[in-house]
């Protein structure tokens, strides 16, 4: 008896590690897909990449944010609501670029800088 609620322990504590790594992943992709976005849209306004790139690339930032923000918990640091702002923002980013207004894409930068912070504040991740 003693053995099996010491694996069934172990396997408790395998089950939790594991669940740990996939947010950690799920965090980080978030980040990485943010990070694009805002070197993406730096580019744009510097006029370094057209605006058809910059359309292409904020869409697929977007899609993925929102995806991946559907897999973080909501409990208890509510990430999922983190990412969903970072997902808010790539979004009307991209619907500035659509209408060809390049004027307020840095302040969709630095917006996306503030919620990448408190992102990785609270999940603990490492910049």
């Amino acid at each position: 008896m003693k053995l099996f609620i010491i694996a069934l322990f172990l396997v408790c504590l395998t089950s939790c590690s594991d669940e740990q790594q996939q947010r950690d992943r799920k965090i980080r992709d978030v980040l990485s897909w943010s990070a694009t976005a805002e070197m993406v849209l730096d580019a744009r306004t510097e006029m370094l990449v057209s605006n058809s790139f910059a359309i292409l690339t904020i869409e697929r930032c977007a899609k993925e944010i929102g995806s991946l923000s559907k897999e973080l918990p909501t409990f208890p640091e509510n990430l999922a609501a983190l990412a969903g702002r970072l997902n808010m923002i790539t979004g009307s980013a991209h619907r500035e670029l659509i209408n060809g207004r390049t004027d307020g894409l840095s302040r969709y930068v630095r917006d996306l800088r503030s919620v990448e912070s408190e992102l990785r504040a609270k999940s603990g991740a490492a910049d």
